[in-house]
């Protein structure tokens, strides 16, 4: 995964102060060396540049500098050793997803065969088992796989008969209090449910799961409704009622480890919470919500603790492998873990919506956007994982289908968070001005789904436009606490940043989001942007050509490469840089025209300079499409009339003092007037022609001076 961790240089060490670095004692700089002399020789040349960053090797031979660990400063040898620290944990995740999916593939080969009667008895005990507990997230989850599993799989003859309902073994009047419970936190009356389940609290039995449960989910609500309430002050909302229920918890030591791992998630405890889960599935492999809970926390560093007879018994380790490597944003790895779930649970609608959901985020917006409509006809009231079909529509421009999809949703599922996202993505509010609004329908969605990140986003941005930055700041961050791989969120803060004019802390932040996604253009063009006003040009440039050799999503990495050598006043590069743009990217495939007409202006203006009157005269004639080049190709064709006269002038002159033989000579040599191009009216004070041909632009491999595989190919960015 090298290619993913080029740019990757988020060590968290601060090297501004170097007299404040705490020198190395003789044993950490022997361990350093260890270390380095263990990483791949790709590493090895980021590790020169830090030394040279802080060093001083002006006498020495660049290819020949001889290193002593115990002559450099402590501020290297620190940064080397945050850098090595980064790099081995970049290891350990590759080494953790190489291991799940290995394991997932020999459990493959041992069962080549899918059980389908086993799928079936599991989610039917799922669904039961969580209707039972009020976890109904689950609940409606196993009963649409059910609902959607191959006639095959149910007519399986190991198919149990019997439920797994548990009410014919009680009395019938603990039956009356779990039924009247069950009732009350279906309708979302935790506080009745609590306090009616108050007398069962000391006993390991249901009554006492649901009584935590209640008391789980009141701490989860009001946090969540005071954070929305609150979001335009500092004040961090007490999590007093979550921290006692936890400590009650742990006193009690209820038999009960997964609910015990979400209140310890909610504690941040995330070690501990990991611990808990794993002893849930430890406890029952079925167990579903404790798989899907640990594979939030699984970062590729903490090796999950799971006897391989327990996980290789289940088809649900397939299913955990594939959420973690969505989660980990590796999606290319799981749209195949997916692709393999699909042998267990068939055409699902849940599986071909993550699938399509990982297209989207992988920017194949075609591809995702099939998937939905085939999703959309089979359940077309599924509103799950939609935004993301939105997202796909807003990209595409279809924006016909984005308003039908909007307007749909809306009727159906009115206050949904989901709803929410699609009609943002039409921009309805932001065309109306009506910011605030939309802000008072944000909060509302976060209510009804306050462990969304992207609904924190969304409002971030809505604050953004009504100049509200510290809401914005607030709201940006309260997503990356819900989860820290939203670089959306990252890059929202880095905007804003930098509409503070704080370049510094933007890069900070577009550090952040650029660790999230390392292949995604958008956030190498934002860290090349702020690289550039900070004067780190080469680091800009770095980051411009990267983002175009990775593939450039928004189709601006080489304008942005073209001004920065245009500001080193490298117009030979800018030229090289403007004519691949152009090249690349037409009118169809541009959205700002305005980018076209910069680049032609600029070309036309170039190869006026450099004599190269043909060149210059057909970008000229481009530059008259476009409202902000008209002015400025009139002027350049002009210049080239005047110029091309001049030399018929001299042609003309030299002919009565030259023999016909030089004369012959000379109408091979020299481009005459019959030669040029002609006027459409056939007028000499025309200068309307037909623009003829496009200067192709050949990116090869032996252009040394503008070659993006060249000498970046093993681009290491200094961060």
């Amino acid at each position: 995964m090298e290619s993913n961790n080029k740019l990757k240089r988020e060590y968290e060490f601060d090297s501004e102060d170097e007299h404040a670095t705490e020198p190395m004692t003789h044993e950490e700089m022997r361990q350093l060396s260890m270390d380095i002399n263990m990483l791949p020789c790709e590493k090895l040349a980021t590790v020169v540049n830090i030394i040279e960053a802080h060093e001083n090797f002006t006498d020495s031979d660049p290819e020949e500098i001889e290193i002593h660990f115990q002559n450099l400063k402590p501020v290297t040898l620190r940064e080397l050793e945050a850098y090595v620290r980064m790099c081995q944990q970049q290891a350990n995740k590759e080494k953790v997803m190489e291991s799940m999916l290995e394991s997932s593939a020999a459990d493959h080969e041992t069962e080549p065969n899918v059980n389908p009667a086993k799928v079936v008895n599991d989610l039917f005990w799922l669904a039961e088992q969580c209707e039972l507990r009020c976890i109904f997230e689950h609940a409606l989850w196993a009963n649409e796989q059910l609902n959607h599993l191959p006639q095959s799989h149910l007519s399986a003859p190991e198919v149990a008969q019997s439920s797994n309902w548990h009410y014919g073994e009680m009395n019938m009047k603990r039956r009356a209090l779990i039924m009247f419970v069950r009732t009350l936190m279906t309708s979302k009356y935790y506080h009745r449910a609590k306090f009616f389940l108050s007398k069962c609290k000391e006993s390991d039995c249901l009554e006492a799961f649901l009584y935590y449960y209640s008391w789980y989910l009141i701490s989860i609500r009001d946090r969540f409704e005071g954070d929305a309430e609150d979001l335009e002050t500092k004040e961090p909302s007490s999590d007093d009622n979550i921290s006692e229920l936890r400590s009650e918890l742990e006193t009690l030591k209820l038999n009960s480890p997964h609910l015990l791992g979400l209140v310890r998630l909610k504690c941040d405890a995330n070690d501990m919470a990991i611990q808990a889960f794993s002893e849930s599935i430890q406890q029952d492999n079925r167990c579903w919500p404790a798989w899907e809970c640990l594979s939030s926390l699984v970062d590729g560093f903490y090796v999950v603790k799971i006897e391989k007879e327990v996980y290789s018994k289940t088809w649900l380790y397939n299913l955990f492998v594939a959420e973690t490597m969505s989660r980990l944003l590796l999606f290319v790895c799981a749209i195949e873990a997916y692709t393999d779930v699909s042998k267990y649970l068939g055409a699902s609608p849940y599986i071909l919506c993550q699938i399509a959901t990982a297209q989207s985020e992988l920017q194949e917006h075609d591809g995702a956007i099939s998937s939905f409509q085939k999703i959309r006809k089979s359940d077309p009231y599924r509103i799950e994982q939609m935004h993301f079909y939105s997202d796909s529509l807003y990209i595409r421009q279809n924006f016909t289908e984005l308003a039908l999809l909007a307007k749909w949703f809306f009727v159906s599922h009115k206050f949904n968070w989901e709803t929410c996202c699609i009609v943002g993505e039409t921009n309805y509010y932001s065309a109306k001005n009506i910011h605030e609004q939309a802000q008072e329908f944000l909060k509302r969605s976060i209510m009804l789904c306050p462990k969304n990140a992207s609904l924190w986003v969304l409002l971030g941005h809505e604050y953004l436009e009504t100049k509200n930055h510290q809401a914005a700041t607030s709201s940006y961050k309260k997503a990356t606490l819900i989860d820290k791989n939203c670089y959306r969120a990252w890059y929202g803060l880095g905007q804003l940043h930098e509409i503070m004019k704080q370049p510094s802390n933007a890069l900070f932040y577009y550090k952040k989001a650029h660790k999230c996604r390392p292949d995604d253009s958008r956030m190498l063009i934002a860290l090349g942007v702020m690289f550039s006003k900070l004067d780190r040009k080469s680091d800009a440039e770095k980051c411009f050509k990267k983002a175009f050799q990775i593939g450039d999503v928004e189709g601006n990495a080489l304008i942005h490469l073209a001004k920065l050598y245009e500001d080193q006043n490298d117009k030979r590069n800018a030229a090289k840089a403007y004519e691949a743009y152009l090249t690349l990217y037409t009118e169809e495939l541009v959205g700002d025209l305005s980018l076209i007409a910069t680049s032609c202006r600029f070309l036309a203006s170039y190869y006026l300079e450099q004599a190269n009157l043909d060149t210059s005269y057909d970008y000229a004639q481009r530059c008259l499409d476009y409202d902000i080049s008209k002015e400025e190709g009139y002027r350049i064709l002009q210049l080239i009339k005047s110029k091309r006269k001049e030399t018929q002038d001299k042609l003309a002159k030299g002919s009565y003092s030259s023999t016909p033989q030089t004369q012959c000579n000379s109408s091979t040599n020299y481009r005459t007037p019959s030669d040029a191009p002609r006027p459409i009216g056939g007028g000499d004070d025309s200068i309307q022609t037909p623009f003829t041909e496009r200067k192709e632009v050949n990116l090869d491999a032996n252009d040394d001076d503008m070659n993006t595989n060249s000498d970046d190919d093993d681009l290491e960015i200094t961060f």
